[in-house]
């Protein structure tokens, strides 16, 4: 099911109305209060959770559907309409249930993965290659200065021309869980797409994307993502 985003391997698709995108947001406000035990505008998180950070990304990176109080499956019928497949969070190879992430990024911090490719870690544990597509939801704080970048036109090179780790690695200091992509045959250039309120950004899981580090002085980015499957053989 070829997408007109192939050569590039990402587009970016308006998704929701203004009032949907505000009881979304207004959604993972709650989700964070609940996990924080703290209230704040979302785009001060930094201002108030420093000190528990760590345990409150332990939660966010592993959320599923319960956590939320809107009805995620909403979303994710939106996602499937955008690329005109059904899709499904269930993973067919191993028929485990994908988790949600809510990325959390505070000011000129480290919190961002190297550039890596989303494949890789199930590959190199089962052999096996998931068949997913990335969305990227931003929630606040999304601008030039914060967004995700990608490598544009990556997933088309041959794996022999990606220079990478097959475990976690470090990166001035700090252990990651992903698998590092060094460069891509060769290139380490990676581009700044603009997704504002309101969008999505969809990519292929074998994009090279990464070092998303948030400029910003005093604003915390936060955004949704969502991993998902054909919900049928394509």
């Amino acid at each position: 099911h070829k997408q007109s985003w192939y050569e590039s391997g990402y587009a970016v698709f308006n998704l929701f109305s203004k009032t949907e995108f505000d009881d979304l947001k207004k959604g993972i406000q709650e989700c964070l209060f609940k996990i924080s035990k703290k209230s704040f505008i979302l785009e001060e998180y930094h201002r108030h959770c420093e000190e528990g950070h760590y345990r409150i990304v332990q939660k966010t990176r592993d959320l599923f559907p319960c956590d939320f109080k809107f009805d995620t499956k909403v979303i994710v019928e939106k996602l499937g309409a955008l690329l005109g497949l059904e899709l499904t969070d269930i993973d067919p190879d191993t028929n485990k249930k994908l988790h949600i992430i809510l990325r959390i990024n505070r000011p000129n911090s480290t919190d961002y993965n190297p550039p890596h490719k989303d494949i890789y870690q199930q590959y190199d544990e089962s052999g096996i290659v998931p068949k997913c597509v990335n969305f990227w939801i931003p929630i606040c704080g999304v601008n030039k200065d914060s967004t995700l970048p990608l490598a544009v036109g990556s997933h088309l090179l041959s794996e022999d021309k990606i220079f990478r780790s097959f475990d976690g690695g470090f990166v001035n200091g700090k252990a990651y869980n992903v698998r590092s992509v060094l460069h891509w045959g060769g290139d380490v250039r990676l581009t700044l797409p603009q997704v504002n309120d309101q969008q999505v950004l969809v990519f292929s899981s074998h994009l090279v994307h990464g070092c998303a580090i948030n400029h910003q002085k005093d604003t915390t980015r936060i955004a949704l993502e969502f991993r998902l499957f054909p919900k049928f053989k394509i």
